[in-house]
């Protein structure tokens, strides 16, 4: 059984975190037939908002999801899959026993990865709040090639799966040793929020390659760029015909300082 790590990026007591997902979602918001969302992983209260409008719109049968996102810590294989159950303060979560991975000379089993990971973690209690007996295919990826994630999305297509990308977009300013722009916050605010519809574009028409080339020749910082470049490569191979970007925001909306995060929730169908 996987513990939770990520206690602190949402609130550790089952009840006080039931509330916040009561604020976060809405269950009025307008649904999209999708297949596939992109969304943050932040603390709940930077990135909770956009996290909350992306799962509130879903409309899916599916009751797998396969959730793909970035290894921050460095530990264990390039491709780890989990197989444990995941524990939240809103209770258990099934993992499905993915047989192929015996089969592939990629994808590892390797619970290292995941055991301090907070990317993928966030994601399960707005799953557990929407959906109900469904169980989750939780990979962690580190830094890929364009061939090896083409290859590897071969490996994980599903059409039983809904699929997640966990991740952040642009970390800017001199915390994270991104500051190309001139001005003020403010301004460079809006050149970050160009340079991320640039890329966010990309996504909605179902571009991988140049969504990867784009990230890699600017030196952009979006953490999640390989789970997303994996799950555009998936959605193109089963015929996704759009994407559709259902809320953007930045931290410095909740704190004024020089480094801030940006985040985009989108859905695909």
């Amino acid at each position: 059984m996987r513990s939770p790590a990520a206690i602190g990026f949402y609130p550790g007591e089952k009840e006080e975190l039931k509330k916040m997902l009561e604020k976060l979602v809405s269950k009025d918001a307008k649904k999209y037939d999708a297949i596939a969302a992109i969304v943050p992983h932040a603390g709940y209260i930077y990135s909770g908002k956009v996290a909350g409008a992306t799962y509130s719109a879903i409309k899916t049968n599916k009751n797998i999801f396969a959730i793909f996102c970035p290894n921050h810590t460095g530990l264990g294989s390039k491709i780890s899959l989990s197989q444990e159950k995941w524990l939240t303060p809103l209770g258990e979560v099934e993992t499905l026993k993915f047989e192929k991975a015996s089969e592939s000379n990629m994808i590892k089993i390797d619970e290292l990865a995941h055991k301090y990971e907070h990317s993928l973690e966030v994601q399960l209690p707005f799953l557990q709040y929407l959906f109900k007996d469904f169980s989750i295919l939780p990979i962690c990826l580190s830094m890929l090639s364009l061939k090896d994630i083409k290859k590897l999305a071969n490996e994980i297509i599903d059409k039983r799966f809904f699929y997640i990308a966990s991740s952040d977009f642009t970390h800017y300013g001199p915390m994270y040793g991104f500051d190309p722009f001139e001005g003020s916050t403010q301004e460079k605010l809006e050149k970050v929020k160009e340079m991320d519809m640039k890329a966010i574009d990309l996504i909605l028409k179902i571009q991988p390659e140049r969504f990867y080339n784009f990230v890699i020749d600017n030196d952009l910082t979006i953490c999640g760029f390989i789970p997303i470049t994996l799950l555009l490569f998936v959605l193109k191979e089963l015929g996704a015909k759009e994407g559709k970007l259902i809320s953007y925001a930045s931290s410095y909306e909740i704190s004024k300082n020089s480094s801030f995060v940006t985040y985009a929730g989108i859905l695909i169908s």
